[in-house]
């Protein structure tokens, strides 16, 4: 049994963007609220939705790459 590595870094790709998201939304969120800028906070909140999302999508695609799903 052995590791699809193609599939292992289109995984760890997606957690690397995640990260990002991670990152941006919270501070943006943060920077809405202090600037009380609706649409600032809109798109912090699409942010974070992003990197919740990607993260459940590249944990998958990881987790089929290491048991060849």
């Amino acid at each position: 049994m052995r590791t699809n590595k193609e599939v292992l870094s289109k995984g760890i790709k997606l957690m690397a963007i995640a990260l990002f998201f991670m990152f941006a939304g919270p501070f943006l969120l943060h920077l809405g609220f202090k600037l009380r800028n609706f649409l600032t906070i809109g798109i912090a909140g699409l942010f974070c939705i992003a990197a919740i999302l990607l993260t459940m999508k590249g944990l998958h695609t990881i987790i089929k790459a290491l048991f060849n799903d």
